[in-house]
């Protein structure tokens, strides 16, 4: 049973959604904001996600931004706004399809099931970060160190799954903090060095390799890493 992420302010239409699509054998979560839906991505791993545009606390341009930098779900934008710039703006950051309300439930299960045969016979390629003994897969939502699953928070995994897509590059505090917090978390650099530094421990408390550079009053760099020598040493590129 393929399980739907529904993301809707309006209480009626979210519950009408919930009916229909379960109805149809559906597997069906709902959330009415952006924060909830983030926790809800991160826990139950949607095979589709339905996201309304605008929401409370972080709108759906966020969340869909937020995803993308880990996933390649399919996700339908469901809003109001039917001007083609927003169904433009929508596509170029990774939406799949887009559907205008007031819509129809017929059009809206078909468009959920056209976009997840897309995705079972067309889509993106699966892929797996690898940074030495360090495996990051964003689809299983699974991290591994030395073939052993680490243990992370959500938060925490959504730091190593944005270091690692930008492995060699400096991140500026802020472009890490908006990119795995959101805007309006842009200056909490306590909260950002705290989880640094406990992403350190989990990485190289055991392995001894270093995996995350400071750069001193700019950001971090995570670091590519490349074999050295006969028995696959790890050493750091910068």
């Amino acid at each position: 049973m393929a399980a739907i992420l529904v993301v809707e302010d309006e209480a009626g239409l979210r519950d009408l959604m919930q009916l229909w699509l379960e109805r149809a054998g559906y597997l069906c979560h709902t959330a009415s904001g952006g924060r909830a839906a983030l926790r809800l991505f991160y826990d139950v791993h949607p095979d589709l996600i339905l996201l309304d545009l605008a929401l409370p606390e972080m709108d759906g341009w966020q969340v869909c931004e937020r995803i993308r930098e880990v996933s390649q779900v399919p996700i339908i934008m469901v809003t109001a706004r039917a001007e083609e710039p927003a169904k433009v703006r929508g596509l170029q950051m990774g939406a799949d399809d887009y559907v205008t309300k007031p819509f129809g439930f017929p059009e809206l299960l078909a468009r959920v099931q056209a976009v997840m045969r897309r995705a079972a016979v067309g889509g993106p390629a699966r892929e797996i970060y690898h940074q030495g003994d360090l495996i990051l897969d964003p689809q299983a939502h699974r991290a591994m160190l030395g073939g052993a699953d680490l243990k992370l928070t959500p938060t925490e995994y959504r730091l190593l799954a944005f270091l690692m897509q930008h492995s060699g590059q400096l991140l500026t505090h802020r472009q890490i903090l908006e990119g795995v917090w959101g805007p309006a978390y842009a200056d909490d650099l306590d909260s950002l060095r705290i989880y640094i530094r406990n992403l350190r421990r989990k990485l190289e408390a055991d392995s001894g390799a270093r995996y995350i550079a400071t750069e001193h009053g700019l950001g971090y760099r995570f670091l590519k890493r490349v074999p050295d020598g006969p028995h696959g040493v790890l050493s750091a590129e910068c």
